[in-house]
């Protein structure tokens, strides 16, 4: 039986939540699992990930395969690199230290793209009146008259190529009445 780790969708309509599962690669997505490892709800900010370490551990060493969902969420977790790190055959004490300095590394990481964030809402007041500043140098009044004048020039020409009904065409003839004396010679 190929085991697969994945998601499991749970929750009303347009409010998904998910649990974490251990399942037989051949069942349905919402169809019976093996045993629930955690749940993952992507509707609240930042999204909520909530993972029983020892299962997936056990349920990776099990040989289930993650789907790419789930393989992101136990990377995000820390929970890959100490599987990795279980493969290659390290000891536990190398493990927990490897672990603390990614824990480490994940921190300075979340600090850095707060302060870009806040250094972004800074700079949007005064980013907006820049493009604003730009925008008006493409259409300045200068360019619209003389695009409304070749407008007006390719509308004359159409305009004079097209006949309209009514016109004199032969001999001061009207198209309207010389379709009616084209009656009177057929009687």
């Amino acid at each position: 039986m190929a085991v697969r780790i994945r998601l499991r969708r749970m929750g009303r309509k347009k409010s998904p939540f998910y649990r974490i599962v251990a399942v037989d690669s051949r069942k349905k997505r919402d169809g019976k699992y093996l045993e629930k490892i955690g749940h993952y709800n992507p509707m609240t900010d930042p999204p909520e990930i909530v993972v029983d370490e020892e299962k997936a551990l056990k349920w990776l060493g099990y040989g289930a395969q993650p789907s790419d969902t789930v393989r992101s969420l136990l990377s995000q977790r820390g929970i890959m690199l100490k599987w990795r790190l279980k493969k290659r055959g390290l000891s536990d004490e190398k493990i927990t230290e490897e672990w603390k300095r990614w824990e480490v590394l994940q921190i300075e990481k979340r600090r850095r793209k707060a302060a870009k964030e806040e250094a972004g809402k800074e700079k949007e007041p005064e980013a907006s009146p820049v493009v604003e500043e730009g925008a008006p140098e493409a259409l300045t009044p200068e360019a619209a008259p003389e695009e409304a004048v070749s407008q007006k020039d390719e509308g004359v020409e159409s305009a004079g190529n097209e006949e309209e009904p009514g016109e004199i065409i032969e001999g001061g003839k009207s198209e309207i009445s010389g379709s009616g004396e084209e009656e009177e010679n057929k009687s």
